[in-house]
């Protein structure tokens, strides 16, 4: 179970039965949806709409490992984002991504091509194109939402008044400072196999080489894959040799 202390915010759907509570159940969220019930911070900064209250939300957490180091990026390609919304007009592959400023403060960057609206109480902006909001330390807004093209969010913060705040800066550092994934790779990786057994849901990537054979007559040729062990339900990678 992750601590309170590792949860950085939760995106909840602003209303049971939108496409944004779709979007939390759908099986590639999974492993970041949790009970709104269950954490006593979030439950409190919830309304108390029996009827259209959403059951789940998405926990972003400090143990989870992003695509692309230092941000989870929200859109409908599962390959290359942390957060899958689903395919609907507006909605790009790749639409925005949550991170931290160099003061530690949590953003939100667009880089879609139909935009992002960000509320804070009843103030918006409208739909910002290539566009970063900064989400805390700046505002006494009450609360935040998050409109990704009908996508409607609550972000709830983890401001919890028990946290330990040297505790959180010093894992905001560590998240901002994370190695691209190459570099987990050794020089001669080609070279080296990687034991069987793995632990999975690691921080950091643990790849192992699949060789693929060839089809029909010509078995003896093939491609090389890499299949991180740490994240096995994501797709292998077609690995590129290196130029002589």
């Amino acid at each position: 179970m992750t601590s309170h202390e590792s949860v950085i915010a939760w995106l909840v759907p602003t209303a049971r039965g939108t496409n944004a509570d779709k979007a939390v159940n759908m099986p590639e969220n999974f492993f970041k949806a949790v009970a709104t019930t269950s954490a006593p911070y979030l439950d409190s900064r919830l309304p108390n709409l029996i009827l259209s209250r959403p059951q789940k939300a998405l926990q972003i957490t400090f143990d989870q490992t992003p695509k692309r180091p230092g941000r989870f990026t929200l859109g409908t390609d599962p390959r290359s984002c942390d957060i899958i919304l689903p395919t609907l007009p507006g909605v790009a592959r790749q639409h925005c991504a949550l991170s931290f400023d160099h003061e530690g403060r949590l953003t939100l960057e667009d880089f879609s091509e139909k935009g992002t609206q960000v509320w804070f109480d009843w103030e918006s902006m409208g739909d910002k194109v290539d566009y970063t909001w900064t989400l805390s330390g700046t505002s006494s807004a009450q609360r935040v939402a998050i409109d990704i093209q009908g996508l409607r969010f609550q972000l709830i913060m983890n401001e919890c008044p028990g946290r330990d705040a040297a505790a959180h800066k010093a894992k905001v550092d560590a998240f901002c400072t994370q190695p691209p994934w190459g570099e987990a790779l050794s020089f001669d990786w080609a070279r080296r196999s990687v034991a069987p057994v793995l632990p999975l849901f690691t921080k950091e990537p643990l790849f192992r080489h699949i060789f693929v054979k060839g089809l029909a007559d010509d078995h003896a040729n093939g491609e090389i894959y890499l299949w991180n062990m740490a994240r096995p339900w994501e797709p292998m990678v077609k690995a590129v040799a290196a130029a002589a």
